[in-house]
Formats: C-alpha cells, sequence, structure tokens
C-alpha cells in the first residue's frame, strides 16, 4: 500500500474554509498525508498563526498524518523551541520537516526526544551526512525522508539524481515520498508547477504518479500544489503500486474473445522475450477460434494477440517493445498512447500490468 498526500498551505490567498473543505474532499478519495508549511514568505504573520492552528485541527479531526516544513520564527511563533518539540506534538503534527540549520547530532537527539516523527530533506541528504545521522545514534523508526518540490521551472530533479538519493534511503528502511504537480491549480507566485522531478512538470499528475510508482522508488505520493481538481485527485488516487497500467487505443472490429482478452488481468511471464512482454495468463483465457486479421507492422506498443495460425500459441497476448514486422498469424489488436511508451521499461519480469481503453484521437 503507497501514502496517498495533499499539500495545503495558510497565507496564499485562499479562504480558511476552502482549505477545510478541500481536505474533505481529498480524505474521501483515501488520502492520508498531509504536507504543510509555515514558511510561506508571501504570507502575513499576523493571522497565519491562528489560522494555521485552526487548519491543523480539521486535518487532525479527518485523522492526517500531518508534516509541517517549520521555519526557526514559526517554531518561535509556536511556542516551541529547537529543544522542546512540546507545543508542535499537541498541536497535532506527526512529522517535522528538519531541511537546514540542523547538526547531525540534533537531528539523531531529536529523532530520541521529540515524539515527533523527524522528515529529512532526500534531494539534498548525501550519503556522508545520512551516516553521521546514523552514527550519532538516530532512532531511524522516527526517519522519514521526502523529496523537494521545485516552483522555478528548469530547476527540478533529474531521474537519475533523484533515483539515487532514494536508494539510499530506501537502503536503510526509510520511507521515502515525492511531490507530483497540479495542473488545475499550481502554486504562486511563480505558477509553474510543484513537482520533485523536472521532467513532470507539464505532464498530467496521472502519468507522474503512474512513473514514480512503476520506479519503485517512493513509499508515497504528495500533491505539491494545493486545491487539486477532483478530477486529479480521483485519477491518482485509483492508481495500484504493484500494477502497471497502460492506455491504449484499440483497433476497430476487433472480435469479442480478442477484447476479452485485452482487458483482463495480466502478468509478464518471468521468461519475457528480448522484444516483447508476454502476458502468462492470456492463452488461458482463449475460449474460441480467433481468425487472422489483416498483417500489419507492429511499432513500439502494439498489443498483440495470435490467431489461429499459430497453433498453440492462439490468444497469446504480446506488447511490443521493439519494432518488428507484420505477420499472418499475428493480429495487432491496440496500441499504447506515445506519452506512456516509457513505462514499457518498467514492466519487469513477473510484474503484473493492465491496459486501460481510451478513445481514438479525433
Amino acid at each position: 500500500m503507497w501514502e496517498k498526500g495533499i499539500s495545503a498551505f495558510i497565507g496564499l490567498g485562499q479562504s480558511l474554509d476552502t482549505i477545510k473543505n478541500y481536505l474533505k474532499l481529498a480524505h474521501q478519495y483515501g488520502y492520508t498525508r498531509l504536507f504543510t508549511s509555515l514558511h510561506i514568505p508571501e504570507a502575513d504573520p499576523k493571522s497565519m498563526v491562528s489560522d494555521f492552528q485552526s487548519f491543523i485541527s480539521e486535518a487532525v479531526h479527518l485523522g492526517y498524518s500531518i508534516t509541517a516544513d517549520i521555519s526557526p520564527q514559526a517554531f518561535q511563533m509556536l511556542g516551541a523551541s529547537h529543544s522542546d518539540f512540546s507545543p508542535l506534538k499537541k498541536l497535532g503534527l506527526s512529522t517535522v520537516r528538519l531541511d537546514y540549520g540542523f547538526s547531525a547530532t540534533q537531528i539523531a537527539t531529536i529523532t530520541r526526544t521529540s515524539g515527533l516523527e523527524i522528515e529529512l530533506n532526500a534531494s539534498t541528504i548525501t550519503p556522508v551526512i545520512l551516516q553521521q545521522i546514523i552514527e550519532a545514534k538516530a532512532d531511524l523508526t522516527k526517519i522519514r525522508a521526502c523529496h523537494n518540490y521545485y516552483p522555478r521551472p528548469e530547476t527540478g530533479l533529474s531521474f537519475s539524481l533523484f533515483a539515487e538519493r532514494s536508494k539510499l534511503f530506501r537502503e536503510h528502511g526509510i520511507p521515502v515520498l515525492a511531490f507530483i504537480p497540479s495542473r488545475s491549480c499550481p502554486r504562486g507566485p511563480i505558477f509553474a508547477g510543484l513537482p520533485t522531478l523536472e521532467k513532470h512538470r507539464f505532464v498530467s499528475p496521472k502519468l507522474a504518479a503512474k512513473e514514480l510508482l512503476a520506479c519503485q522508488l517512493v513509499d508515497g505520493i504528495l500533491f505539491g500544489d494545493p486545491l487539486a481538481q477532483e478530477e486529479e485527485l480521483a485519477s491518482v488516487s485509483s492508481l495500484d503500486a504493484n500494477c502497471i497500467e497502460l492506455q491504449v487505443t484499440v483497433a476497430t472490429n476487433i472480435s469479442a474473445a480478442e477484447r476479452d482478452i485485452v482487458f483482463a488481468a495480466h502478468t509478464n511471464r518471468t521468461d519475457p522475450g528480448e522484444v516483447v512482454l508476454r502476458s502468462q495468463e492470456a492463452r488461458t483465457l482463449c475460449h474460441t477460434v480467433i481468425p487472422p486479421r489483416p498483417a500489419l507492422p507492429r511499432t513500439v506498443g502494439a498489443i498483440t494477440i495470435d490467431n489461429k495460425e499459430y497453433l498453440r500459441y492462439m490468444g497469446e497476448l504480446q506488447v511490443v517493445q521493439s519494432p518488428l514486422p507484420g505477420d499472418h498469424r499475428v493480429n495487432v489488436v491496440a496500441q499504447v498512447i506515445p506519452e506512456e511508451l516509457f513505462l514499457l521499461s518498467y514492466i519487469r519480469p513477473g510484474q503484473p500490468f493492465r491496459l486501460k481503453e481510451i478513445k481514438h484521437e479525433s
């Protein structure tokens, strides 16, 4: 089970009622973690604390686990200090994000004495720093990690650095989260999304989430931007971390038998071919003769089903990973949409996958 999260912020122009209603909406779709911050330069400090307390109270009531990024000034405003986190715990926070200004020894001490979980910045912590925290006798059961989000275009992480830093924490059993953007409500003042990965800045949140789940390098995903649309919340919440979903367009006039095979649950064989993924279930689902149709070139992402001319292989479903010529024994029945072709590389041997039909582009 992966952890689904949202972000919400006091002091960015949305009313308190709007934010509370958003918490309720996301909760209905299974979101259980909330990221917030009291380090918002644009916010009015005079009203921030009281609004923040009311906002956190509602989140606690709904059952959210709450991570707060709190600046030194915010510590003072809430009556806490680096040696006394009790006011934060009393407020209802479950996790405090420690970014800058804490030594490895201080972080280790806080994990043992604060009664809170401590979140580290997965994007900036190096192997040396993490090892120092461990050697300072940190309670690793109290440590979480979450990547940064990046408001300015061109500053998000590369996938290679994201993978390197994520693996560092997962090797120590520390859960890692990352952010995806909302296309419907990007946060100001830049309004260009709040993703962890730069490549995700202008893609749909569902596609960004698909990649983060498929790469198996995170334990949870959060919307970085506040007030994502209900459709976005629903689409991301519906994803299964253990099964890669590929959206496909379907060829015209495919048979009912072919359609039943295409949209069944599939598992890539533990011994797939060099250039194709192979469903281990498809042939057992074939209960009627599949006649041949005109042979078509098999492009990358083509979904094929072997027809009766392939004898005992009739019903075999494959997903093409390298271009192949047409074959009269093989029917091309669907095609993975271009935006999702990259997901094919994440379907490992023994990996469940499913195909979801979308309408042909007009």
